[in-house]
């Protein structure tokens, strides 16, 4: 029966359409089923546009989340058809981009700072992609390639994806890297994070990284204090390398270079070498080479090649 002071229902109706935000707002809903329900009545998504708009106006929210789905022109049609004010309409679009993923990438030799919405700082490193969703219940971010130091905040749940993986974050200091095919995740600073989607249900401790590899267990890598210094020193407009091969070392160079660095000699490829340099001078590393290993640069239109 159709309660007298709400001869129409509204009532009732508003607080479904504020049932589904909800679900929608903390990701337990199918979007299907309520996409299902929004096409249902013209008068559901008035309901559902009403509560959007609502909830926008609320003096110091953030804006509000919207469904994972596109609204086509012709269901928005729908909608207006039954008065809905075009402020209204123009809410639930912004809505729709709230919920969507933001992004930030680097070009070859370019580094980025990266301020996210919740006040964490992720800093991108050279030739490297990142995209993000936040809300009030959920943080997700996810590097597509390259990678990035992240400094996490406190806040609600937070994910991060990386090659295929997903894995929870909490607040501290991180280092995550893609490259051939694997994952590195790296805490540097923080509290110890227990990895419980790994098979063994891995703990990730200071200076450990977990390795990601496809179609493959995760491993666990415990590094130095060293080690994890020279991992970060690109933040600083630097690169170190302790003990690494002449090809390794070059490999890492490259990755920061239009102008590639070759190793033309086997065996000058496996000669060790240590030392900073700044990722902006190729050539430092080049004579550190040329004088300690007794290697010739010979620079073409690709680069430069090291021989003896």
């Amino acid at each position: 029966m159709t309660n007298s002071k709400d001869p129409l229902g509204q009532d009732a109706l508003l607080a479904e359409a504020s049932r589904w935000f909800a679900a929608l707002d903390a990701g337990t809903a199918r979007p299907e089923e309520f996409e299902a329900w929004r096409t249902g009545s013209p008068a559901h998504a008035v309901a559902y546009a009403r509560i959007v708009a609502k909830w926008e106006g609320i003096a110091g929210a953030p804006v509000a989340p919207a469904v994972p789905w596109r609204v086509s022109r012709r269901q928005w049609l729908k909608v207006a058809a039954v008065g809905v004010p075009m402020a209204v309409l123009g809410s639930g679009f912004l809505a729709e981009r709230a919920y969507a993923w933001d992004s930030a990438k680097t070009g070859i030799g370019e580094t980025k700072r990266v301020a996210l919405p919740d006040g964490s700082v992720a800093y991108l490193n050279t030739d490297s992609a990142l995209s993000w969703r936040f809300g009030r219940h959920e943080r997700t971010l996810r590097l597509d390639r390259g990678e990035m130091a992240l400094d996490l905040r406190h806040g609600g749940a937070a994910t991060l994806r990386a090659n295929d993986a997903s894995l929870p974050l909490a607040p501290g200091l991180f280092d995550v890297r893609i490259e051939d095919g694997h994952a590195e995740l790296t805490l540097v600073d923080g509290a110890a994070l227990h990895l419980p989607q790994t098979a063994s249900g891995l703990t990730l401790r200071r200076n450990d990284s977990v390795i990601l590899v496809e179609d493959g267990s995760p491993r666990l890598e415990t590094r130095s204090t060293e080690q994890v210094a020279s991992l970060m020193a690109w933040r600083m407009g630097e690169i170190v390398f302790l003990d690494e091969s002449v090809a390794e070392a070059a490999s890492e160079f490259n990755r920061h270079l239009t102008r590639k660095i070759t190793v033309g000699d086997s065996e000058l490829a496996r000669e060790k070498i240590g030392g900073r340099f700044d990722l902006d001078r190729p050539d430092q590393f080049l004579q550190a080479v040329s004088l300690s290993l007794n290697a010739r640069v010979v620079t073409n239109a690709a680069g430069y090649e090291l021989i003896r």
